[in-house]
């Protein structure tokens, strides 16, 4: 049987331009020049981002001491669906990086390359591919680019290094005039400057010393510079806080786990790791560490490399959780290898993955027990102090519940206290199950005082519990959580009904000190908290407070 075959090749003019618009940040953009610098064995990569005398005109060179091309290989290299590198494991992937990422802001691409003093340079110029219609690829003259040379020696010497330069940059920055366009360079330059010590952040610490605990001094796989500054690589998990005094600040737990996937016809199993890292409490952290880790709801939840360097920084893939502050403490360190490259789906800007839902699932039962850590570790803090009696003068509207439930006291079982300071944040007590110590809630100064209330509470609960100074028990109210907003404060709520909801609260808070141990601790606190949440949701419900 005859078949026939025609040969359908593309338009290059409509083909280049549409290969512009793959999608590219121009954070990714940096990052995919940086990967093939790191797979040639680079150790150092300087980048100059200038602009002209009049701003709007600017221009990006990437030099590094790689391996080097030779003219052979330097043509392979700008060939769009270059081919396979010798290495699986390379960060040059699909042989497309180097010149969507660069044409995606750029009109011309131009790479000069070194071996030894042997130098080669190609050129990409969108303009003459679209005026010819055809893959023209220019030998430019080595004498235009004298200045990027001398860049190059210096950072080579007399061995092998590769320039890669972008000219006629029009998607940068707008040219909207010299003090807008320098204000919007410095803004992107910052931004850069973030992204790639986040992406190549394990080779910036070093890969060696980040798989140990990243607690001892940096020794960097590569050295990379932004205009003449230094990047310093961003550990995500903040395992740097640990020290032999206190190695247990950040929590952290490794897991392996393995995946079945089909190499062609057979099935193999691959490996990755799931780590678990649980910041400390934002209030035992300086501003500085504050700063070091990135707090913020956008910096929670996962980071994932593969061969170590990061695709996917912060956030929860395919909302496996939702973003909230509780869970800011939590980071999580996915990293696999090449092998399971199709299993997550890397695209070709090496910027997002999808995870297959089998294995979401399995994230999310191996996530629950660090998430319940983080949930803890966020609510438990220490409050300040709150003078009792006078916050709220005559308008407290809990002074008659304190009367009433003093009257009564006596008649309600009660706890005996073993120790009690009243400049600490702990008190130990003797109940029925043994001598337990308890976290206060608010440190309440004062007698007489029953139920009472602060202007937050760690986690958002509704109460906790504390004692007096008197030794007797408090229940201690959020005035911001939602149900006390619409219930206590409505025009609609009478006196007696606030006494009786209050009332409620103290038998629990009375309840569980009567009750609580070491073993159930956790339990009770976890108690408050999913209470807190159900009565978060079940306020709605209610009228606005008037």
């Amino acid at each position: 049987m005859t078949v026939n075959e025609d040969f359908l090749a593309p338009s290059p003019r409509r083909l280049v331009e549409s290969l512009r618009d793959t999608g590219y940040s121009y954070q990714a953009a940096f990052a995919d020049i940086v990967d093939n610098s790191v797979a040639a064995s680079a150790t150092e990569v300087a980048i100059d981002i200038s602009e002209g005398l009049f701003g709007g005109d600017v221009s990006v060179g990437f030099f590094d001491n790689g391996i080097g091309m030779d003219e052979k290989a330097l043509r392979e290299a700008m060939r769009y669906g270059s081919e396979k590198r010798p290495s699986p494991k390379s960060l040059g992937k699909f042989g497309m990086g180097l010149k969507t990422a660069s044409t995606a802001f750029c009109r011309r691409l131009t790479v000069i390359s070194k071996q030894g003093e042997n130098l080669v340079a190609r050129c990409w110029d969108i303009d003459l591919i679209i005026d010819r219609d055809d893959w023209v690829l220019i030998t430019p003259d080595l004498a235009d680019y004298a200045d990027e040379i001398e860049k190059l020696r210096n950072i080579t010497g007399p061995n092998s290094g590769t320039a890669v330069i972008w000219e006629n940059v029009d998607r940068l920055i707008s040219a909207s005039g010299r003090d807008y366009s320098s204000q919007a360079l410095e803004a992107l330059i910052s931004e850069i400057r973030d992204h790639l010590a986040g992406t190549f952040g394990k080779f910036l610490i070093g890969r060696q010393v980040f798989r140990e605990g990243n607690t001892g001094q940096p020794s960097p796989d590569v050295s990379i510079t932004l205009n003449g500054r230094k990047i310093e690589g961003w550990d995500p998990t903040g395992q740097f806080l640990n020290s032999e005094e206190d190695p247990d600040r950040v929590l952290c737990q490794k897991k392996v786990h393995e995946v079945s996937t089909f190499d062609g016809s057979k099935m193999r199993k691959s490996k990755f790791e799931l780590n678990g890292y649980v910041l400390p409490n934002k209030n035992k952290m300086t501003d500085k560490e504050l700063s070091a880790v990135k707090f913020s709801n956008d910096n929670q939840g996962f980071y994932i490399y593969r061969e170590d360097r990061l695709i996917f920084g912060g956030g929860w893939p395919h909302r496996l959780f939702s973003q909230d502050s509780h869970l800011n403490l939590l980071r999580v360190e996915l990293n696999f290898s090449y092998d399971l490259d199709e299993t997550f789906e890397i695209d070709i800007r090496k910027s997002k993955i999808n995870l297959p839902v089998k294995i979401r699932d399995e994230f999310k039962r191996a996530l629950a027990p660090w998430r319940n850590e983080a949930q803890r570790r966020y609510r438990r803090t220490k409050a300040k102090p709150v003078k009792l009696g006078t916050e709220h003068g005559a308008e407290n509207p809990h002074k008659d519940s304190s009367q009433a439930i003093k009257r009564q006291h006596d008649k309600s079982p009660t706890i005996k206290v073993v120790s009690f300071d009243r400049d600490s944040s702990k008190i130990k007590i003797i109940n029925s199950f043994g001598e337990v110590e308890i976290n206060r809630a608010a440190v309440v100064a004062g007698t007489d005082i029953y139920v009472t209330t602060v202007s937050s509470i760690e986690g958002g609960m509704l109460w906790q519990i504390d004692m007096s100074e008197d030794e007797r028990t408090v229940v201690v109210l959020n005035e911001n959580h939602e149900f006390y907003r619409r219930f206590y404060l409505s025009t609609e709520v009478s006196p007696v009904l606030i006494q009786a909801m209050d009332s409620l609260f103290w038998a629990l808070a009375n309840a569980e000190l009567r009750s609580i141990s070491d073993l159930a601790s956790r339990n009770f606190e976890e108690l408050r908290f999913s209470l807190s949440e159900s009565l978060t949701h079940l306020a709605s419900e209610l009228p606005d407070a008037e």
